[in-house]
């Protein structure tokens, strides 16, 4: 009982932690490109083009945020 109780306060406390972390910091460096907007081709690194994931910004929202934003959606929505 006691090894539950200990167990389901640490998910509770870093489930927090990164809900925190979500809030405070909603985007991330995007993987693909590094956060530069542009990302190398393999065939030939001379070359670069914008990235798609990103559509070149660079950024990308991170999956607990993306979860909260549509969390708030269907909220509103019903």
């Amino acid at each position: 009982m006691r090894g539950t109780l200990v167990a389901t306060s640490i998910a509770l406390v870093v489930l927090l932690g990164y809900a925190l972390s979500c809030a405070v910091r909603p985007y991330r460096d995007c993987w693909l490109c590094d956060g530069k907007a542009h990302h190398r081709s393999k065939r030939n690194p001379k070359l670069s083009r914008p990235c798609r994931w990103c559509r070149s910004t660079g950024k990308r929202l991170r999956l607990g945020r993306r979860m909260w934003n549509r969390a708030r959606r269907v909220h509103r929505e019903a």
